[in-house]
């Protein structure tokens, strides 16, 4: 069975691309800020990833990594963040969430999640 996961980015030109490196292996989500990406979650939806961009409009991803860590819920996620920032606040604020920098290689990515996050079972946020 396929993995899901949830991508998170307000251009629509690097969500579809994306998309498209993770869709054949994965179910994917997308949403274009971190308020979508809730509506999501709270509706029953649970990806095994989520991939985020930070700088978003209404809830973005400094928010939306913080709601997550906060929620017993969701805060066993892993989370990857995709910033063009060399080394973003979130990872700072949130140590065990990953960080990518823009611009990226797509099958690193792919590689990257497939081995390091999903094969880790990481406790993303929580240290249980």
């Amino acid at each position: 069975m396929k993995h899901k996961m949830l991508l998170v980015d307000d251009d629509k030109v690097m969500l579809q691309l994306l998309k498209k490196i993770f869709e054949k292996e994965y179910i994917v989500f997308t949403a274009s800020d971190g308020a979508e990406a809730l509506h999501y979650l709270y509706h029953g939806v649970k990806p095994d990833v989520i991939v985020s961009d930070l700088m978003m409009e209404n809830i973005n991803g400094y928010e939306f990594v913080k709601l997550l860590s906060t929620s017993v819920a969701f805060n066993k996620i892993p989370v990857v963040i995709l910033s063009s920032m060399a080394e973003s606040e979130a990872t700072r604020m949130f140590p065990s969430v990953k960080s990518i920098t823009k611009p990226f290689d797509p099958l690193k990515l792919l590689s990257y999640i497939n081995t390091r996050v999903l094969s880790a079972d990481a406790q993303v946020f929580s240290k249980n």
